[in-house]
């Protein structure tokens, strides 16, 4: 009898597993079961190598906090995308090559996506096959699956639904441990790079605790004895008894407790996280972006000239080219909104340009090329979406997803519309409009009320919670078909196949009408022109996909409930899943292996170049502006191969990070964040650069000297003033429109000066200021200044260099060579005749120190100076001197500290409780 038990139960786990494994092996199974890797976008470029620096980082056995190969040295743990210590990194020490644990961790996260789905939809009792529904559509829905680009942001979504399960269990069940299970997860996202993702977490689990508190106050407060059946018309778990809302229970309480445990296990990350971020152009602002920042703003020290005003930073245009701009790029236009319904209904983008949606006058930048989760957890989820008089988790994942589709339009705000009225209606001027497009907006709400929230980016990630939302309400809504006749859901089905059947008949009639319209579709700069002919394919494609699914869809709802079908709830699953695999997997790009392996005919150049006198110093590069730079013949020619011809210029170009496969540095290098100070140089060193024939602004050559820059990477065209041209080694083909240099005139790395000029420190002080102070300290009076012959430090102490007679020239009486060169620390030999100044062009940030060895052995620790605006300067008297500067940031052993002591503490809570359980069990 129990084998039947068991035979009568295997089909479902086999058929959740088909469900799953399905659309994931369409999806990644090209990876996987090939040399292949992901081929397209940060994937490629930017954590393929990161991560891969960062292995061999831990393998020579030091924790990676210094990265002297970007921008002059950075810290590696203010940047979150490192996600140095999230646990899920040891995959990275498994016995594989860095590609197969890179893609391992990828698609791992895929497959917790779907778990943690699954697991959420059964902690509100759906049925297996509405959790396999909920699993299906949340982890292979456009908006998660193409988050294999930004592995950060797909650990994030892995976490959410476990994140949204604790909490349910925090708030209903009133328990400590719960808390310090969100705790964990919430530490978990920070720890693997996504704290916006944290954050929205905890503001779903307050929003919850919120509706739990109304849903109790109309159920009349129930004692703490429990009534359970007034609990079920609250909407609480009937599973959950009511407890009495002691000190300890109450819900506030709880949530506090959650997120100042998230804060302490994660310290180790986000003590240098946030060090960093106030330092990085995302605390620059001219005008306060929030009103957090209205104080700050009016503490400021005053500068000539015109101020901006409170009114405009709150309700004004962001300010061109800063982090205000930044915050709302990537937002969902709201017509992108039928890429819900219909797949790919906007064209795809890649690997040939069809999209049409980008001919769209407001369109801009996109996240996601599709938001596609299948068309029947759409419709479910929409059945079952309620915002009133339903249960509180239908309600709260109701009010989610509704909010967070309208975040999730960003910059399209009130503003915007307003803007797009009076502009395309009425006709008046651009500048005419004051009000900022983004004000009205739900995301602008959040910029502007909720605190750090400013420092954030990028609307569209929010269309995770979105999906997460939809996708487990569609579990209710399949479970709920069990019970009822799905009269109403057949005929909005009815009404979606007319309408999908009617745009496919119209892409026929109006072929002409299409061919005019989209000539104004622009080309892109990678995949090329326009394909007008393959956008109206996809099109009827989309159409056509939408009539047969939904009137199979139809058709199967055409008999009695579920209960009387058993095998309905399945089959929708396992249609679903195919919907879903066959209409998202073509975002998965991937390439041979072979193209990361191909090494770079310009980092070849530059190797043959050094090798005569190589001494081992780190080698710096600048690698040319990226705007409008690729190949011209990409924007006249499609290819089917694009990805992999973008890809393998990329690494032959040094794109960062690719130049950390060859150990070179780069000096101006892309990333999450960025010093203000330093992008403020090149701000100034662009003010007085040069120009390329395309218009585009290359850095002063006197800027590019000081920061020690031995080679440049340009465009083809650009002839570049006091450099030497290289000519490519006849083993690597020449690159299409790239052009190496070489410049005779680079600074070392380290020098002696014995002239300082001493400017106060800057404090408090708006971008204005800081520009304003750069260009004073590089180009005094307009003109480069000789930094060879004097520095400028800043410092609330004039620097005192004993006077003495000048150096004479030509005689090498003075000296300073490198000793020691490694991440996180330097050691330089120094030889003066008069006391002097050593100055290091690598980037001045707290945590470094200086000692100082004199030839007698007695060893001091010294000041090091802000000097030159970004660099490292240390004041000597004459003598000979080891000078050994060291990285040991104060930050990150207070945040390790911290981290350490809370994961002690829930390892020891943990035993505790689960201590007299396990007594309670054994056997007597």
């Amino acid at each position: 009898m129990r084998h039947h038990r068991v035979a009568a139960r295997w089909p479902l786990p086999c058929l959740l597993a088909v469900a799953i494994l399905g659309p994931f092996l369409w999806c990644f199974g090209p990876a996987l079961f090939s040399d292949r890797s992901f081929a397209f976008r940060d994937a490629a470029h930017f954590y393929d190598p990161l991560f891969d620096w960062l292995r061999r980082q831990a393998a020579s056995g030091q924790i990676p906090l210094w990265n002297p190969q970007e921008n002059c040295g950075m810290p590696v743990l203010a940047d979150g995308t490192s996600s140095v210590f999230y646990p899920g990194k040891l995959l990275f020490a498994l016995p594989w090559d860095h590609a197969a644990n890179f893609k391992l961790y990828t698609v791992l996260h895929v497959l917790l996506a779907a778990g943690a789905s699954w697991r959420l939809a059964r902690r509100w009792n759906a049925s297996p096959s509405a959790a396999g529904l909920a699993a299906v559509a949340y982890a292979f829905g456009g908006s998660v699956l193409f988050q294999y680009c930004n592995i950060v942001y797909l650990v994030g979504a892995a976490w959410l639904p476990l994140a949204l399960w604790a909490a349910d269990r925090m708030l209903v069940e009133r328990r400590l441990g719960p808390a310090w299970l969100l705790a964990a997860v919430l530490a978990l996202m920070v720890l693997g790079g996504d704290p916006q993702m944290a954050y929205h977490a905890g503001l779903l689990a307050s929003a919850y605790a919120w509706l739990l508190w109304r849903a109790e106050r109309r159920a009349g407060h129930a004692a703490a004895c429990g009534v359970r059946r007034a609990a079920g018309q609250a909407g609480l778990a009937v599973s959950a008894a009511i407890r009495p809302a002691h000190f300890g229970h109450r819900r506030l309480t709880l949530l506090s407790v959650a997120a100042v445990a998230a804060v302490a296990l994660a310290a180790i990350q986000v003590l240098p996280s946030s060090e960093w971020s106030y330092q990085s152009e995302r605390a620059a602002y001219r005008s306060p972006r929030s009103v957090y920042e209205i104080f700050g703003y009016l503490a400021r020290e005053p500068i000539d000239g015109p101020r901006s005003s409170i009114v405009q930073g709150l309700f004004g245009v962001p300010d061109r080219g800063m982090h205000h701009e930044h915050i709302y790029e990537f937002s969902v236009g709201p017509w992108r909104l039928a890429e819900l319904a219909w797949p790919n209904v906007s064209g795809p983008l890649f690997p040939v340009h069809r999209r049409w949606a980008s001919g769209i006058p407001g369109e801009g930048r996109i996240w996601s090329p599709s938001l596609y989760l299948g068309l029947l957890p759409l419709l479910l989820g929409l059945a079952a979406w309620r915002l009133r008089g339903a249960a509180a988790h239908v309600r709260w994942l109701s009010w989610a997803s509704l909010l967070a589709t309208l975040a999730s339009f960003g910059g399209y705000g009130v503003g915007w519309l307003l803007y797009q009225f009076r502009c395309g209606v009425l006709g008046a001027a651009p500048g005419d409009v004051t009000i900022g497009w983004p004000v009205g907006g739900l995301y602008w709400v959040l910029v502007v009320l909720l605190p750090g929230y400013a420092y954030f980016r990028y609307p569209a990630k929010l269309m995770v919670i979105a999906a997460l939302g939809l996708s487990q309400l569609a579990a209710v809504g399949l479970d709920r078909l069990g019970s009822a006749e799905p009269v109403r859901l057949r005929r909005v089905l009815l009404g979606f196949v007319i309408l999908s059947l009617l745009g496919y008949l119209a892409t026929f009639a109006g072929a002409t009408a299409w061919s005019d319209w989209t000539r104004h579709v622009p080309s892109d700069s990678l995949f090329g022109p326009f394909d007008a002919a393959g956008s109206l394919t996809g099109l009827r494609a989309s159409f056509l996909h939408a009539v047969l699914l939904g009137a199979l869809v139809w058709w199967l709802l055409g008999g009695s409930a579920c209960d009387s079908q058993p095998w309905l709830a399945p089959a929708l699953l396992l249609l679903t899943a195919a919907d879903v695999g066959m209409s998202n997997g073509w975002m998965i790009l991937t390439a041979p292996r072979s193209d990361w392996q191909e090494n770079s005919a310009v980092a070849a150049r530059i190797e043959a170049d050094e090798l005569p006198d190589a001494d081992g110093r780190l080698v710096r590069v600048f690698r040319g502006s990226s705007r409008n730079w690729r190949p011209l013949a990409w924007r006249m020619r499609s290819s089917a191969q694009r990805h992999r011809e973008g890809l393998r210029w990329d690494r032959q170009t040094l794109y960062p990070k690719y130049h950390l496969d060859n150990g070179l540095a780069m000096v101006e290098a892309y990333g999450g964040t960025a010093s203000y100070d330093y992008l403020a140089v090149w701000g100034a060193a662009r003010r007085y650069g040069l120009r390329r024939p395309d218009g585009v602004a290359e850095p002063a050559p006197a800027v590019l000297n000081v920061l020690g820059v031995r080679y440049l990477v340009l465009p083809g065209d650009f002839e570049y003033p006091a450099a030497k041209r290289l000519p490519f080694i006849a083993s690597h083909p020449p690159v299409p429109n790239v052009a190496v240099w070489q410049n005779p005139d680079s600074f070392p790395r380290a020098w002696i000066v014995h002239k300082a000029v001493t400017l106060p420190p800057l404090r408090r002080a708006g971008p204005d200021h800081v520009a304003r102070r750069t260009r004073r300290v590089l180009f005094s009076g307009g003109t480069p200044r000789d930094f060879r012959q004097t520095a400028v430090v800043e410092s609330p102490q004039a620097s005192r260099l004993p006077a003495g007679p000048a150096p004479s020239g030509g005689g090498n009486e003075e000296s300073c060579r490198i000793v020691v060169d490694e991440p996180q620390r330097m050691e330089i030999e120094v030889e003066l005749r008069q006391a002097g100044l050593l100055v290091v062009s690598d980037l001045f940030y707290p945590g470094w120190t200086a000692e100082v060895a004199a030839a007698d052995g007695r060893r001091e620790q010294v000041p090091i100076l802000r000097t030159n605006r970004i660099m490292r300067g240390v004041a000597l008297p004459a003598g000979k001197h080891r000078v050994a500067f060291a990285y040991r940031p104060p930050v990150f052993f207070a945040g390790a500290a911290v981290s350490a002591a809370a994961c002690l503490a829930l390892a020891l809570g943990f035993i505790l409780r689960r201590g007299p359980r396990f007594r309670r069990r054994r056997p007597a």
